[in-house]
């Protein structure tokens, strides 16, 4: 795994080999040597493609990390300690009020910028006129200090606040800033000076922070040399809501989210809503919960278990212990949105469910670095575990960052392109080899386009009756949406509901004073509560088009028959290297990976703005109706004004039912628009890939004719030589970014003999049941490599029948998959497809299913369905179906009787949560990174050699 320093400096050494390229490329069209049978043209296009790559994939200044919490997590001692210097303060009041960027530098030294005059006089007149308004807390938390003074633990005056003079010191027009440098690194006492000047202005004890529009600070941390931009957050339930918004902007467009909570202390709200709207938001995979001062609950149960005369538990199982526990808050903050098992659910419950936990503790780990005996440690070289969340974070940026999607998309691109045009060159020397006759040569492939016409016609025919389908059936869907957009807005109101019961309950002076039905954050915790429900709707819409999409690839399939008949039959082979079956499954593929893509993004680009549903217009009339509270005075105050409030708020839900619905059913209009639209490209870009492969051959057969006349054959030869060598090495400078090849046939290269890798009856888990041993035969005998499959992260069209094809599982009659975890919902969908695979490639009349004891925990529903999934096999295919558990399998295996062994390095469990068509086309899912070796018995490699 290369570290993201690596991946920076790789990525944009890439860049720099492929714009190069492209003015090489570019500059052919320009050269008066390039003769007219050459490739300038294509040369041009590959230049234009390559450019548009780079311009659209901009590699990131940095990889912005957020660290997210509540007040008492321990963030600011977790900064220092993941910094390696302590640069954040750690008292007990709030340390953290202004949001502050840690990015690396030679020198400490801290950068204050503040707030500008414009906008701070902006603050103040919106403050006047409305106190109450979301983005007047800054100014009002300000003039809360006025006349205050800061007192110590004893209860004396230590500092009084002259907020006009701090005013005029700082707030200057166009903004200011204030730059404090750690003039002696290493001496306790000037750092000590230093974190006491920078606590002035990020203390929430002190006014001066109320003016900080931001604090950056620059060391030389080696975290923060592999690029990584730390940014520490107020604290999540800060009673101030400006510092939350704080919180709230911070964490956009972040590469990775540190989520910490306290060991011991269970979920508040604040944490709820954080996770459900980093979730909505489709950025919970850049999530990492961090477990904070394991140490002081190691403590407490040590003292519980001396007092109570037990015997303690490790740290190990108390850790275990605790896992299970946030697992279990996490799924329960879930059921509090839906206790449906629908497949939207159990998208979001997969997408949580493979979230990384890391256990930390701070003090140990300076202990430890200050060379102090640490006991009970974490880990057996890491006794804070914070060396352990170092090394999954720089993990997570190599891998799901934006760096490195730009990485994989630059590459992915790069070589996709150079490709073609390799094989441009390499058809059009082809062709100057082979064509003897031009004119007959033109005659085939004329005689082929006549003859292809009508193929084509009735191919487009097929294709627009399936989209004219497609059409009426998300027509049908809008009349089932608005059922389901009703029950959305009942959910919404529960959300309003609480407002309402706070608001009747406030006393009639609070209530006179403005101070009420302000409903802060009501549009996102109405999201919150609503987006699986949207997900549902916007998926079963997505199903319409997967339905299409499996209708198409029928009609693709016999335009592509239809064509290697015709290209056979009048002998094109012979002279022109002709493969527009290649051409369409390549179109294909492409068409609907850019489909996936497309839609997985516009679903979720919906989701993330369900928390803008209220339109200017509505917002004013909700502020008209808190107006005539304010103007009821005399006896039966509280009485009139409650009964206002009730109307107040039977008007809002009536307003916020209208705005919800029609924001809805807008959106959902314009993604059948948008579905529509993609599914009539999807033939069009078919057909107009066969034209320019029929161009193609045109110039191709040209080209041969002048290259004959002129004698110029050799010259063009020698010269696509040179080119083609340009064009690989780029095409190999991005092979390791793509990381992986696909496989190695035997028949292709000589059986391998692995070491290590090797399954033997030591390391193999061995049957103690009766009946079993041919299980323990072919683990003990297969020995040779037949064939690698190496999955590269992110890549799509891994299915099962890819994985375990009818070639290596012809014969098999009894087949046994070695899995320990097959339980979560996500893990029995991979189990069903897998044993579905295996049924109709082999029919096998056994099928045994090993795994740990976690099939038994949970609720059952693993077992429920495997159950039900046993009798459709048997009754289909004659196939039976058992489960053992047994608590001592740790490696993944498929066992096929007649020989051959799968080695599975993560399982059945390779997908990543699957979004937009993927969820309904197994062959969009995209992978994790992993390994499939297959060995072979000597005997099974005998006879597929005869």
């Amino acid at each position: 795994m290369k570290s993201p320093k690596q991946l920076r400096t790789e990525i944009q050494s890439l860049r720099s080999q492929v714009a190069s390229l492209r003015d090489v490329l570019a500059d052919r069209v320009l050269d008066p040597r390039e003769p007219t049978w050459g490739i300038g043209h294509d040369c041009v296009k590959t230049a234009e493609a390559l450019g548009e790559i780079l311009t659209s994939q901009v590699v990131p200044d940095w990889y912005k990390v957020a660290v997210v919490g509540r007040f008492k997590a321990g963030k600011s001692a977790f900064v220092n300690e993941l910094l390696g210097a302590r640069l954040a303060g750690e008292d007990t009041s709030p340390e953290t009020a202004a949001v502050t960027s840690f990015r690396h530098g030679a020198t400490v030294k801290a950068t204050i910028r503040f707030v500008g005059r414009e906008v701070w006089d902006g603050l103040r007149q919106l403050y006047q006129e409305d106190p109450k308004h979301i983005d007047a807390h800054r100014m009002k938390m300000w003039m809360s200090f006025d006349g205050k003074a800061r007192k110590n633990s004893d209860g004396e005056v230590v500092e009084t606040f002259d907020l006009a003079s701090i005013e005029m010191n700082y707030i200057k027009l166009g903004g200011h800033s204030v730059e404090l440098v750690l003039e002696q690194p290493g001496d306790r006492k000037s750092e000590n000076a230093f974190r006491r000047r920078l606590k002035e202005f990020t203390s929430g004890t002190r006014p001066h922070h109320c003016l900080v529009e931001g604090i950056e600070i620059t060391s030389p941390s080696p975290l923060l040399d592999e690029g990584v931009l730390l940014v520490d957050t107020p604290g999540l339930d800060d009673t101030e809501r400006f510092r939350v918004t704080l919180t709230e902007k911070a964490v956009e467009d972040v590469d990775a989210v540190l989520f910490l909570t306290q060991s011991g202390v269970a979920y508040g709200q604040s944490e709820k809503d954080f996770m459900l709207t980093l979730l909505r938001r489709g950025t919970v995979k850049q999530l990492i919960f961090v477990i904070t001062q394991v140490d002081k609950t190691y403590e407490q149960h040590l003292s519980a278990a001396e007092d109570n005369d037990e015997d303690p538990e490790t740290i190990a199982q108390r850790v275990q212990r605790e896992e299970r526990r946030i697992r279990d808050e996490i799924e329960s903050t879930l059921n509090e949105l839906s206790s449906e098992d629908s497949p939207a659910m159990r998208r979001y419950r997969e997408q949580l469910g493979v979230v990384g936990l890391v256990f930390t503790s701070a003090r140990k780990h300076r202990d430890w670095k200050d060379k102090k005996d640490v006991s009970h440690w974490l880990h057996p070289d890491d006794p804070g575990g914070i060396e352990r969340m170092k090394s999954q974070l720089l993990e997570l940026l190599s891998t799901e960052s934006r760096l490195a999607l730009v990485a994989q998309n630059i590459a992915d691109g790069t070589q996709s392109t150079l490709d073609d045009l390799l094989a441009v060159i390499e058809n059009r020397l082809t062709a100057m080899r082979n064509i003897k006759d031009g004119e007959v040569a033109e005659q085939r492939l004329a005689d082929f386009r006549n003859q292809f016409e009508a193929a084509r016609t009735s191919f487009l025919s097929a294709a627009e009756s399936d989209v004219a389908l497609l059409r009426k059936n998300l027509t049908d869907a809008d009349t089932r949406n608005d059922l389901i957009i009703e029950t959305i807005g009942l959910l919404a109101e529960r959300e309003l509901a609480e407002f309402e019961t706070h608001d009747v309950g406030k006393h009639w002076r609070t209530r006179r004073s403005g101070r009420w039905g302000y409903m802060y954050s009501l549009q996102g915790r109405v999201a919150n509560r609503i987006f699986p429900r949207v997900q549902q709707m916007l998926s079963d819409m997505t199903e319409h088009f997967a339905v299409f999409v499996g209708h198409f690839e029928k009609h693709l399939s016999a335009l592509s028959a239809s064509s290697a008949n015709l290209a056979d039959k009048l002998e094109l082979g012979e002279t022109l290297p002709f493969d527009l079956t290649k051409t369409l499954s390549g179109s294909l593929e492409k068409s609907l990976s850019a489909a996936n893509e497309l839609i997985a993004a516009e679903e979720q680009h919906i989701i993330s703005l369900l928390d803008d549903f209220v339109s200017d217009e509505v917002s004013d009339k909700i502020s008209a109706a808190r107006g005539k509270v304010s103007n009821i005075f005399g006896t039966g105050t509280t009485y009139s004004q409650s009964l206002e409030v009730r109307q107040f708020y039977t008007e809002v839900k009536r307003l916020l039912q209208e705005a919800l619905t029609v924001h809805l059913r807008a959106r959902c209009g314009t993604f059948a628009k948008f579905l529509a639209h993609e599914a009539d490209g999807v033939p069009r870009n078919a057909l107009a890939e066969v034209q320019a492969t029929l161009a193609s051959a045109e110039q191709d057969i040209k080209a041969a004719a002048m290259a004959r006349i002129g004698g110029e054959r050799e010259a063009f030869e020698h010269d696509c030589n040179e080119l083609s060598v340009q064009l690989k090495d780029v095409a190999g400078a991005c092979i390791p970014f793509l990381d992986g090849v696909d496989s190695i046939e035997v028949e292709k290269s000589p059986p391998i003999t692995p070491t290590s890798s090797i399954p033997t009856a030591e390391s193999a888990w061995v049957s103690e049941a009766p009946g079993r041993s041919w299980i323990d035969e072919v683990q003990r005998e297969a020995k040779t490599t037949v064939q690698r499959f190496s999955l590269r992260e992110g890549d799509s069209s891994w299915t099962f029948g890819r994985l375990f094809p009818a070639s290596l599982l012809s014969g098999c009659t009894r087949l046994a998959l070695i899995d320990p975890y097959l339980a979560k919902p996500h893990q029995v969908r991979n189990l069903s497809e897998f044993l579905l695979v295996v049924a109709e490639t082999v029919k096998p009349k056994e099928i045994l299913v090993i795994t740990s004891n976690t099939w038994t925990e949970g609720n059952g529903t693993n077992v429920r369905v495997t159950a039900q999934f046993s009798e459709d096999l048997f009754r289909n295919f004659g196939t039976s179906l058992s489960v053992d558990v047994d608590t001592s399998i740790h490696d993944r295996y498929v066992v096929c009787d007649h020989g051959v062994l799968f080695k599975l390095g993560r399982g059945l469990d390779i997908y990543k949560p699957a979004t937009g068509l993927a969820v309904h086309r197994p062959g969009n899912r995209r992978v994790r990174r992993t390994e499939i070796d297959v060995f072979a018995m000597q005997e099974w490699i005998d006879r597929r050699g005869t």
